[in-house]
C-alpha cells in the first residue's frame, strides 16, 4: 500500500499522472500534511528499473561488478561503471535485509549449525550458519575473520534475535568443534542439547548444512568484509524466499518486488 514518504500515513488523493522517459507514474497529495510525491524508488535514477533489476540478479549470481557491466552493455547497450552497480547494490540492501530480519515462523526446534572458509582480499573469514531441516530455511547467518568461541556465541545469539517470540529450540547438530557445546550453553543454559554428529552415516548427521556450502563455487571475489556482508544479505534473502511461501509472500517480499522488480523464482544457486 503506498503511503505518505512524510508522515506516514495512508490516506491519499490521487493527484494527476507523471510522464518521463521511463513510462507513467501516479502522482499523490496527502489529505494530513498536504506533500504531493510519486511512488516510484527510482525518481532521479539514469538508469531503467529493468537494467537494475538485471544488474542485481547477475550479482546474485556471484558475477563480478566487471562481468556484469559488460552484460549491461551487451543486453542493453549502456555504458555503466563498475561503481554503479556497488551503489545499485547498496541503495537496495535495506530491502533484502528486511527480509533477512523477519521472524522464521514453522522452524524446527532442531537446528544444523556449522561454518564453512572464505577469503576476502586474500585472507581467511568464516561463514556461520544454522539451518532447519523442515523448512530448509536459512535462520541465521554470520561473516567474522576469527574463529574462537566468542564468534561461536555471536552467531548463536544472532540467531536467537531472528526467532519467533514463542519458539523454543530444543537441540542443536554439528560437528566435533571444541568450542561448540561451551557456546550453546552460555547462550540457551543447558536447557538446549548439543548433538555432536559421528559422520556421514549417523542418522543425525549435519549433511542438512554440509551441502549448503557447494555454493562457494559461484560467489565473487570479496575485496572487504563489506562487500561479502552485502552479497550474503541477498543471497540469503533469495534463499529463503525461494524456500518458504511464508517468506515469499510476505509484506517484506512485496516491497522488494515493487522496486527492484526481482521475484523468488529468480535463478540462484539453491540447494
Amino acid at each position: 500500500m503506498t503511503t505518505c514518504p512524510e508522515c506516514g500515513t495512508f490516506m491519499l488523493w490521487k493527484y494527476e499522472i507523471r510522464k518521463n522517459k521511463r513510462g507513467e507514474f501516479q502522482r499523490y497529495r496527502c489529505r494530513f500534511c498536504k506533500k504531493q510525491f510519486i511512488d516510484d524508488d527510482f525518481l532521479g535514477m539514469q538508469t531503467p528499473k529493468e537494467v537494475v533489476a538485471f544488474a542485481i540478479r547477475l550479482w546474485i549470481k556471484g558475477l563480478s561488478p566487471a562481468s556484469i557491466v559488460e552484460e549491461i552493455r551487451l543486453v542493453y547497450n549502456l555504458d555503466r561503471s563498475e561503481s554503479c552497480i556497488q551503489f545499485w547494490v547498496e541503495k537496495y540492501q535495506p530491502l533484502f535485509e528486511a527480509v533477512n530480519n523477519m521472524p522464521l515462523q514453522g522452524i524446527s526446534k532442531r537446528l544444523h549449525w556449522d561454518y564453512t572458509y572464505l577469503k576476502i582480499n586474500g585472507e581467511d573469514a568464516y561463514l556461520w550458519a544454522l539451518k532447519c531441516p523442515v523448512t530448509k530455511l536459512i535462520a541465521e547467518w554470520i561473516i567474522t575473520t576469527t574463529r574462537n568461541i566468542e564468534d561461536a556465541k555471536a552467531s548463536l545469539r544472532e540467531a536467537k534475535r531472528h526467532f519467533p517470540v514463542s519458539y523454543q529450540i530444543e537441540e542443536i547438530i554439528s560437528d566435533k568443534e571444541q568450542s561448540f557445546p561451551r557456546a550453546i550453553w552460555e547462550v540457551f543454559d543447558h536447557k538446549v542439547e548439543h548433538y555432536r554428529y559421528k559422520g556421514f552415516v549417523d542418522e543425525k548427521n549435519n549433511n542438512m548444512i554440509e551441502t549448503l556450502w557447494r555454493f562457494k563455487n559461484n560467489m565473487p571475489t570479496f575485496r572487504s568484509p563489506e562487500q561479502a556482508k552485502r552479497f550474503f544479505m541477498i543471497w540469503v534473502a533469495m534463499y529463503n524466499m525461494k524456500k518458504s511461501r511464508q517468506v515469499s509472500e510476505s509484506r517484506e517480499v512485496y516491497e522488494l518486488i515493487k522496486t527492484t522488480e526481482i521475484y523468488p523464482k529468480t535463478t540462484i544457486q539453491v540447494l
